[in-house]
């Protein structure tokens, strides 16, 4: 029996090795756009599952032990209208970018703070000036407006509370 076990863990062990860097990139691979990799911020031990970062118009903020699940967004990156119209579709305003430049899409005050302990299911949308509290679920789909309080469960388009972590 002792030689069973022995194999046994071997093989997990093996197992282990081979799978570590196929988990790794699962875990960890993401997109930053719009901007410096600098603008994000990553606690300890978070997994981001192919998650976008948008980072064009603030900085993104991510507390330790936090979990993306697939296609999730994270979007700093705002438009402005100017009568009525984005302001890149004015001549006079036309930078030659995609975006507009500065006066169509800003370069701060968009900041977005995702607390530590954090489940975000997949292809939530969370958009800019937001912060989400500590130990928080997003539901699969949810878009995110507004800020919420830790503890919370969040759901829904707009996402809003529907319960406490604390009570599962």
């Amino acid at each position: 029996m002792a030689s069973r076990l022995s194999a046994s863990n071997i093989k997990r062990s093996v197992a282990r090795r081979m799978l570590r860097p196929i988990l790794k990139y699962m875990y960890e691979t993401r997109v930053v756009i719009g901007g410096k990799d600098s603008r994000l911020t990553i606690g300890e031990r978070v997994a981001t599952s192919n998650a976008i970062f948008n980072v064009s118009s603030g900085n993104i903020y991510i507390g330790s032990r936090t979990i993306f699940s697939h296609n999730v967004m994270v979007i700093t990156g705002q438009h402005r209208f100017n009568e009525g119209k984005r302001y890149s579709l004015d001549p006079k305003y036309d930078d030659g970018s995609w975006g507009g430049g500065l006066d169509e899409v800003p370069d701060h005050g968009f900041d977005i703070s995702i607390g530590g302990g954090v489940f975000i299911g997949a292809g939530a949308i969370i958009l800019g000036g937001v912060s989400i509290g500590d130990n928080c679920i997003i539901g699969a789909g949810a878009v995110v407006t507004k800020s919420f309080p830790s503890y919370s469960v969040v759901v829904g388009v707009p996402a809003r509370i529907i319960g406490d972590t604390r009570n599962y």
